[in-house]
């Protein structure tokens, strides 16, 4: 609701996106127009447009940071954009991979990159555009002190009630990997509450995707090889167990060697909710023909613990040099597209955006269709 409130109040015009990147968006999304990936059982996924570069990234010189990648969407009445994990370690482009890692320098924050053309967010031939992620647009990162933060703060995913944001996040230290959860009322300021690891016994938790409903309980969807779901009334507080298995890899499949939450489940117009995950095949990265790539499933309305629907393919694959991680671009991860943010625009139409090599941002536009 607030994102749409935030694009109707700010649509006018605010300058032409860069001519390139039209260009980019025209080549693309003719080749994916046609892509429609059909299941027997009712849902599907159209892609209607990939922008053809990052919209974030430190070679085309929208990032001062070289690793930024892997954003959450927010927005509140009067501003929207990305929360970025942002590194910064020494990439060479169509060098090696650097699996970028540790403190200080290399350490991940959380920048702000502010929305520039909010009438582009729903628009399938749009590009959004952000302004510059700098240190200067640093709004969350580790905590002096803070031994679970020695290596960073990273990959966030948001969702909000009336009035506040949630953020789950990775606390990553040189002996832990938890997943940690922060609250403010506008992402775009410092100023942010810590409440601590969610699941304070359990290391490696991490990836959290919250569903908050009207009347609760509200379910939380958790994991990065196997995606666990965990209910509750107050979404501050979760059983120290961390809930029941939710998703798991699938033999001889895309997803066969693990699955990973992306953004929070997205309501449709039927009432069932729309849960993006991540997933990787075979030995990835070692494999050169692995990868790591988004598919989904559908959620009952009534129960959220129940799938309607799981996807028997990716909806995207990680083609383009900057998904890869080859030159022109730099690599972080290779052949990586990872969602973690989503904006819903009307219609069972979503916006939505990811890393790419974990080194860029990128966005598509997709719609989810039923029989």
């Amino acid at each position: 609701t607030q994102t749409l409130a935030f694009v109707r109040s700010n649509a006018r015009n605010v300058g032409m996106a860069h001519p390139r990147w039209l260009a980019q968006v025209a080549v693309v999304a003719a080749v994916v127009a046609a892509l429609l990936l059909d299941d027997c059982e009712g849902y599907s996924v159209e892609v209607l447009s990939v922008a053809g570069a990052p919209v974030v990234s430190f070679v085309d010189g929208t990032s001062t940071f070289q690793q930024a990648f892997n954003p959450a969407w927010f927005a509140t009445q009067s501003s929207g954009g990305l929360l970025v994990r942002s590194q910064n370690c020494t990439a060479t482009p169509g060098g090696e991979c650097t699996y970028c890692s540790g403190a200080d320098a290399k350490a991940s924050k959380l920048a702000f990159a502010k929305l520039l053309n909010p009438d582009s967010i729903c628009d399938p031939q749009g590009v959004p555009r952000f302004a510059m992620v700098s240190e200067d647009t640093v709004v969350f990162g580790p905590q002096s002190g803070n031994s679970m933060e020695t290596y960073g703060t990273e990959d966030p995913r948001i969702a909000n009630d009336t009035h506040l944001f949630y953020m789950f996040y990775t606390c990553y230290g040189a002996s832990d990997v938890l997943m940690c959860l922060a609250t403010t009322a506008d992402p775009a300021s410092s100023r942010w509450t810590r409440h601590g690891a969610v699941f304070p016994e359990l290391q490696g938790s991490k990836s959290g995707a919250l569903l908050i409903r009207d009347q609760p309980p509200n379910y939380l969807y958790w994991g990065a090889g196997e995606i666990r779901v965990a209910a509750s009334d107050d979404p501050l507080v979760w059983p120290s167990a961390g809930g029941d298995m939710f998703l798991q890899p699938r033999a001889n499949m895309f997803d066969s060697m693990g699955v990973e939450s992306g953004p929070p489940p997205l309501k449709l117009q039927d009432g069932n909710y729309f849960f993006i995950y991540n997933s990787w095949n075979l030995t990835w990265p070692s494999d050169p023909t692995s990868q790591y790539h988004p598919a989904w499933v559908v959620l009952d309305k009534k129960d959220p613990t129940v799938i309607v629907q799981r996807a028997s393919e990716p909806f995207l694959y990680p083609t383009l040099a900057w998904e890869q991680g080859v030159a022109p671009y730099t690599c972080n991860a290779p052949r990586v597209l990872f969602v973690e943010g989503a904006v819903a625009c009307g219609n069972d139409v979503f916006r939505i955006f990811f890393g790419g090599a974990d080194a860029v941002v990128g966005t598509a536009i997709i719609k989810v269709t039923t029989a």
